[in-house]
């Protein structure tokens, strides 16, 4: 049977979503509490991968396997299993088609800004970035991002189709926090720290308000350059 696990994560404790030799990663500490109650090998398929630090409120993946896991109570039993820092919210039944990653129609990243005095007890969860932010500024400035482009110019992919579809910016002042939330077909990597960290250069007038649409036109690998911190990240959202 085709399974569709949807899951959170801590990110802080991670080095990333996908297994990496030498560090702990958040698919490979679920590959082994799988062993560990499925007596087998699994090969467990994420909608995404995140980054070293970035969270996630909701990631999805797929697996197969031939054990009922409804049955036996899998939620409950991989969940005694892992570390406190990753939570299995559901398990799905699905049909054998179902792939996690191939199948997601759109993904809602947000990412969370501190511009008050810098919170110590939050670093891991938000970008301490310490200072006011124009919104008004950034909100006209973000949508050059809007719709289809090449945004290899906001990525350190070595992927060849660079060509992504943003839906959505919004802005969201929440006492001292300003949420960005960015919804798109699907997103390159590093693209969403690249474009904050593009916005905050304008807010910091290190960049003109029209500099996002030069990156688009002439698209080259991480010529942005300012990356936001993944603490900062968390994949909210994904649409199937």
């Amino acid at each position: 049977m085709n399974y569709k696990v949807t899951l959170a994560y801590d990110g802080s404790k991670f080095h990333g979503w996908a297994k990496q030799p030498n560090v702990v990663t958040v698919q490979q500490t679920i590959s082994n509490a799988l062993k560990k109650i499925l007596k087998e090998e699994v090969n467990i398929i994420g909608a995404g991968r995140t980054d070293a630090y970035v969270h996630a409120i909701s990631q999805v993946f797929s697996l197969k396997t031939k054990q009922n896991l409804i049955n036996m109570n899998f939620k409950k039993a991989i969940n005694d299993l892992l570390p406190k820092s990753i939570r299995i919210k559901s398990v799905k039944i699905v049909n054998d088609n179902f792939n996690a990653q191939h199948f997601a129609l759109n993904k809602t990243y947000k990412y969370v800004i501190n511009t008050a005095s810098y919170d110590l007890f939050n670093n891991d969860y938000l970008y301490n970035y310490n200072k006011k932010i124009n919104v008004s500024l950034l909100k006209k400035a973000s949508k050059a991002l809007l719709g289809k482009h090449d945004f290899l110019s906001f990525s350190t992919s070595e992927l060849k189709d660079t060509i992504r579809i943003i839906n959505s910016i919004s802005f969201k002042k929440d006492k001292n926090l300003l949420i960005i939330r960015i919804n798109g077909n699907g997103f390159l990597r590093n693209q969403v720290r690249m474009i904050v960290g593009s916005l905050l250069d304008i807010n910091e007038n290190k960049k003109d308000k029209n500099s996002l649409e030069v990156l688009l036109t002439n698209p080259k690998k991480g010529s942005c350059i300012r990356k936001a911190p993944g603490s900062g990240l968390y994949l909210e959202k994904i649409n199937y």
